[in-house]
């Protein structure tokens, strides 16, 4: 789990420092004020975050059998 949200995790530290992300370019050049921006960013930041977090749960929940099963199959027969 910590494996897969590593690159998820490195793009929240590199947003607004190193790259400015799309959408709050696109705020700030049509009007809207920059705090209000950074507001939004942050929230799709942490939706992507959650939605990477919930797939990678799923992903692990769903092929436990698969690969576990096999281990337990193994240890049971010595």
């Amino acid at each position: 789990m910590q494996t897969a949200l590593i690159p998820i995790i490195n793009s929240l530290f590199a947003v607004g420092l190193v790259s400015l992300p799309g959408m709050m370019t696109g705020q700030i050049l049509s009007g809207v004020s920059p705090l209000i921006a950074v507001r939004y960013q942050i929230m799709v930041m942490a939706m992507i975050i959650g939605a990477s977090g919930i797939a990678s749960a799923l992903f692990l929940l769903l092929t436990r059998e698969v690969f576990m099963g096999h281990v337990h199959q193994m240890g049971s027969d010595t």
